[in-house]
């Protein structure tokens, strides 16, 4: 059994829970940094994901990395727990540095219904600040920026007005799904995830996209649309600027 195979073999034990790791190993899209009976570790650019099967397999793959990395995904509380320990305790994470999650999947393989109302088309390089500007989770014009060169941002319009878009994060995780107030209700989010969805399907992908925890109006489109969400969250961890390893 090769080192992927190690890899996907526990995890797909709870697909839903690990498939921030799964389908990033299988699009071929990360970097595998180890993969054991004991658990499993990635990296995504500045972001490494990671599961162990207990705390001290966690501490090992940790203190495996030369340095603290600028974003970590903990799929179990102990790694959360050991992660905020190594950047100096729970203090040192400030509002948002912490996101406890729960992923939403689209397990079928029929594409979803796309209502007409709406133009949807890929967004260019001139919307990336009206993006940025309008999306409410985190200001990184830098990071739409980047999402929109990849090809992966897709706007809804309106008689030629933008009323909302949403991107792909570079694990594959549908997000920053934003729909301008002035057309709330009217069922932007559900046609802008529904073609994200046929896309992926399109494309050989598995459709998946991670809730803040507390968000219940994203759990409810979720579930609407048919997606299965997790039974237990992961958390996406920031490290404060002073954190070394």
């Amino acid at each position: 059994m090769n080192p992927t195979e190690k890899a996907t073999s526990r995890l797909k034990q709870e697909p839903l829970h690990y498939i921030s790791i799964l389908e990033p190993l299988r699009r071929g899209t990360a970097q595998l940094l180890y993969a054991g009976e004991d658990g499993v570790q990635i990296r995504l650019g500045q972001t490494v994901l990671q599961s162990a099967v207990s705390p001290q397999a966690a501490e090992r793959l940790l203190n495996r990395l030369p340095q603290v990395p600028q974003m970590f995904v903990a799929h179990e509380d102990y790694e959360k727990e050991l992660f905020e320990r190594l950047c100096g305790g729970r203090d040192a994470f400030e509002p948002g540095m912490c996101n406890p999650c729960r992923t939403a999947v689209y397990t079928d393989s029929e594409p979803l219904p796309v209502s007409e109302t709406f133009d949807i088309r890929r967004l260019g390089s001139a919307y990336a600040e009206a993006v940025a500007k309008q999306y409410h989770l985190f200001d990184d014009l830098a990071y739409i920026q980047e999402r929109i060169a990849a090809g992966v941002f897709y706007g809804a319009f309106l008689g030629g007005e933008l009323t909302g878009f949403i991107g792909e994060h570079s694990e594959g995780a549908m997000g920053m799904l934003e729909v301008l107030p002035k057309f709330r209700r009217m069922g932007v989010a559900s046609a802008l995830e529904a073609d994200a969805v046929n896309r992926n399907l399109a494309a050989g992908h598995t459709a998946f996209c991670d809730v803040i925890l507390g968000n219940e109006a994203s759990f409810a489109l979720q579930r609407t649309l048919g997606l299965s969400v997790a039974a237990r969250p992961h958390y996406w961890l920031a490290a404060p600027e002073r954190a070394e390893n």
